[in-house]
């Protein structure tokens, strides 16, 4: 009798979690492009195609086969097997006769443009579907069929976020570090990848008619995160907090390596990284650390409000800048979901889950495509209330 309950709450989870495919009001004649920043100033720059490379620099144009390297300073040159272009002028754009531009051994679609807007600007200009091919390996990571729903998720996702950055007044729409997407060209792109890519070519979120502002994390750590509690702004609809489990109980991110955490440090050295955080954050120096007391949570329990009593004052820090505070070269907190306690010498700081938390849990993605929820699925659990439009 129990397992026909189950199976009955697995069907209803499953009628209840459709995401309708809503009738687009407008739709894009043809895939659009995006501008990734992929270096700033640099001092030099090296492009090198298996086939020819297509090079425009002010009224110039030519094909040239081989290595093409730029160089800044003291003055702009192209260097070429076929000899120096005479007087180059930015901006320069370069394409392979063929698909593929390798950049100091990294292999992109598109055009790379390079230009000065202040500073010397290196910018892959690319349609939207092979911008993602280079985004979902270094995402979500190369993963097998079996969870190729997780990946549809994560294409759709990657796509709604992008596609609200883009900025057409600005140099480039977005960069390649974690502060937007992780980009890093189609060098680690597979069939399974390009499947879920292509499958949801043109779709993304949307809420009250605009496309979602998509975040998404590695681990939620068993629950998300409402946005205003980890960043500065409004309240956002679609990105409210959400349990991370089904109709068994158990967490979706349980599989995760970062489900839970313990970083330690010795006191000396513990200390020493929050004064040296201090002084980043406020410009002052403490000699001495008196205490240091979490005085706020959110209902999800991550740390809202940080106190830290100092020989020159207390200094509170909210949100998200927090995990800098415990940053040492092992980089930045894991999540906000975390404990302090003090052993002996030791100062252990232990925890749930790896990143901001809001919106799309990508491990609890991977876990519920193993449970065979479809993207559509997966992506209403973490986004509240949105609907999905197919824009191309």
């Amino acid at each position: 009798m129990k397992s026909k309950v189950n199976i009955l709450l697995v069907v209803l989870l499953f009628i209840s979690s459709c995401v309708p495919m809503v009738t687009p009001t407008r739709r894009y004649q043809e895939e659009p492009t995006v501008r990734i920043l992929l270096k700033k100033n640099p001092g030099s720059i090296e492009f090198t195609s298996d086939s020819k490379i297509k090079i425009k620099t002010g009224d110039k144009n030519g094909t040239v086969s081989g290595r093409v390297s730029l160089y800044f300073d003291p003055a702009l040159k192209i260097i070429t097997p076929e000899g120096n272009i005479k007087d180059p002028e930015l901006p320069i754009s370069l394409e392979s006769t063929k698909r593929f531009i390798k950049i100091d051994g990294e292999i992109y679609p598109g055009t790379i443009v390079v230009s000065r807007f202040g500073d010397v600007l290196v910018v892959n200009h690319v349609k939207i579907e092979d911008y993602l091919k280079g985004v979902i390996p270094f995402e979500m990571g190369n993963l097998p069929e079996s969870q190729i729903e997780a990946l549809k998720a994560q294409a759709v996702a990657a796509r709604s976020f992008v596609m609200a950055h883009i900025k057409p007044n600005e140099p480039f729409d977005i960069s390649t570090t974690i502060w937007d997407q992780v980009y890093g060209g189609v060098s680690k792109t597979d069939k399974i990848i390009y499947k879920a890519v292509e499958s949801t070519r043109g779709i993304v979120a949307i809420y009250d008619g605009k496309i979602i502002d998509a975040k998404y994390s590695s681990t939620c750590g068993g629950i998300t995160e409402n946005n205003e509690n980890i960043w500065i702004g409004e309240r956002i609809p679609y990105l409210r907090s959400v349990r991370d489990a089904g109709w068994d109980r158990k967490d979706f991110c349980r599989f995760s390596p970062h489900y839970r955490w313990e970083r330690i440090y010795d006191k000396r050295e513990f200390f020493e990284v929050i004064k040296k955080q201090i002084k980043d954050f406020f410009g002052k120096t403490p000699n001495r650390i008196e205490w240091i007391r979490i005085t706020k949570r959110t209902r999800t329990n991550r740390v809202r409000t940080i106190e830290i009593n100092t020989d020159i004052g207390k200094f509170y820090l909210e949100k998200d800048q927090i995990r800098r505070l415990f940053s040492d070269d092992r980089g930045s907190l894991k999540s906000l979901i975390f404990q302090i306690k003090v052993k002996s010498n030791q100062i252990i700081v232990s925890g749930k889950g790896y990143g901001h938390g809001v919106g799309m849990c990508q491990y609890g993605a991977m876990e519920m495509a193993k449970e065979r929820y479809s993207y559509q699925k997966i992506l209403s659990h973490y986004y509240k209330g949105i609907q999905l439009k197919k824009l191309w």
